[in-house]
Order: C-alpha cells, then sequence, then structure tokens
C-alpha cells in the first residue's frame, strides 16, 4: 500500500470516527425511553453494524489492508468531534 493510500485511509478512518460520533449521540437519543436490556441489545447491534460497516469501507478503500493505527484515527475523530461540540455548546442540540 503506497503512502497516498494510506493518507486517504487515515483521513476516512478520522471523518468515520466523526461519523461514529454523531451517529451515537443520536442512538442514545432515540434508545432513552427503552427499558434496559432493550438498550444494551440494540447498542450491540449498532455496534457490531458500524464495525461491519467500517470494515467493508476499509476493504474497498485500500483491498484489505488494515493497520492499527487506522482504530486510533476512528477513536481519535470520534473524540475530537465530542471535545469540539462541547466546546461551541451545540451539544444542546443533541442531549441524550
Amino acid at each position: 500500500m503506497n503512502s497516498s493510500l494510506q493518507l486517504i485511509s487515515i483521513f476516512i478512518s478520522f471523518l468515520y470516527g466523526m461519523l461514529f460520533y454523531f451517529l451515537t449521540i443520536i442512538l442514545f437519543k432515540l434508545i432513552n425511553s427503552l427499558k434496559k436490556i432493550y438498550k444494551h441489545i440494540i447498542t450491540f447491534i449498532y455496534v457490531l453494524d458500524i464495525s461491519i460497516i467500517y470494515m467493508i469501507i476499509m476493504y474497498n478503500i485500500n483491498k484489505g489492508y488494515f493497520h492499527l493505527y487506522f482504530i486510533f484515527m476512528v477513536f481519535i475523530g470520534f473524540i475530537i468531534c465530542g471535545l469540539i461540540l462541547s466546546k461551541i455548546h451545540v451539544k444542546r442540540y443533541f442531549k441524550h
């Protein structure tokens, strides 16, 4: 895998982490009123689906090469998106 393909994969992983943050907030808002067991089941299925979708995206981008720093970029995108939204107070629209 060449360096330009790695940079594209890193950037896509970062954006996927940000998307993962938004979708997680929306999911928690939607399942807030359910019973605890249903929350756990839906959250498990959600994480499973998000993981499979990420693997499919990465497989289509770089033909199956997968590195650990791609996962780190997903987490960094998730954390940075949470920090940015808490700084600019947009989180009030996505209260859980």
